[in-house]
């Protein structure tokens, strides 16, 4: 997921997988504070929300919408 710049590796991104085989990345950040992008334009290469994800997190969710 190169593509996503610092998203692939942020703790608060969801992927989004529509029935279609499209792929979006929702950021978490937006549930609770509006300022932050829903589906920030990618790729990301700088973001005060940054938070590198470890390996002590679960996995990513994906979904379909």
């Amino acid at each position: 997921m190169p593509e996503f710049g610092l998203c692939a590796r942020c703790l608060h991104r969801r992927t989004i997988r529509s029935e279609r085989g499209s792929v979006f990345v929702l950021c978490r950040l937006s549930e609770s504070d509006p300022a932050w992008p829903r589906y920030p334009r990618l790729p990301v290469v700088a973001c005060a929300g940054f938070v590198e994800r470890t390996g002590a997190e679960p996995p990513e969710e994906e979904e379909s919408e």
